[in-house]
């Protein structure tokens, strides 16, 4: 009977080892607090601000479904879209990056040419044809307490459409805030590593 009870708790033992080295060998997670500013809208695209940063959020959040990483994002949204006021708000509510993001139209309105008399702007053609339309968003990852970005870069996407068909302006920054997700949770990742 004692004999019984030696394998037992021998047993018990070992699986208590067993259970505390496969708990011990699991990374721990990292979590990291980024406040996500409205976009600035410097372009002809109708791209409500509320829309645009809900969408990033929205994008962020979706990384979290990688099991592979250890990190976490806990995404804030910020109301103010000005680099000084989102930092500001940011640091109120204790986050340790902020997303900056400013749409712009890089595409110009016809084309331009350079000849003798110098430059000549030819007009841009309408009617049955293919059209592409670019969208260009900036961003800029800032680390609280730190003046220099994380990481700045910049999104280009474009749709193409014929002539009668208008393309979505949010369906272009839609496509724009999940490469800019994607590559803002990266840069994150290796810049919170301790």
């Amino acid at each position: 009977m004692r004999y019984m009870t030696m394998i037992a708790e021998g047993c018990l033992v070992a699986c208590f080892s067993i259970a505390s080295a496969q708990q011990s060998s699991k990374p721990e997670e990292r979590v990291v607090r980024i406040g996500v500013a409205p976009p600035v809208n410097q372009s002809e695209f109708a791209v409500a601000s509320t829309r645009g940063r809900d969408r990033l959020i929205q994008d962020l959040k979706a990384l979290r479904k990688d099991r592979k990483s250890t990190l976490v994002l806990e995404v804030i949204p910020l109301k103010s879209s000005q680099k000084d006021d989102a930092l500001q708000e940011a640091a109120d509510q204790h986050c340790g990056y902020v997303l900056l993001t400013k749409i712009l139209d890089p595409s110009s309105n016809g084309g331009g040419r350079v000849g003798q008399t110098g430059i000549d702007m030819s007009p841009t053609i309408r009617g049955n044809r293919i059209t592409q339309t670019r969208m260009a968003v900036d961003f800029m990852v800032v680390r609280a307490g730190q003046p220099s970005p994380v990481i700045s870069d910049r999104a280009v996407v474009s749709e193409s459409s014929d002539a009668t068909a208008v393309p979505s302006d949010n369906s272009l920054f839609e496509e724009a805030a999940s490469k800019i997700a994607r590559e803002v949770a990266d840069e994150v990742d290796r810049k919170s590593v301790v």
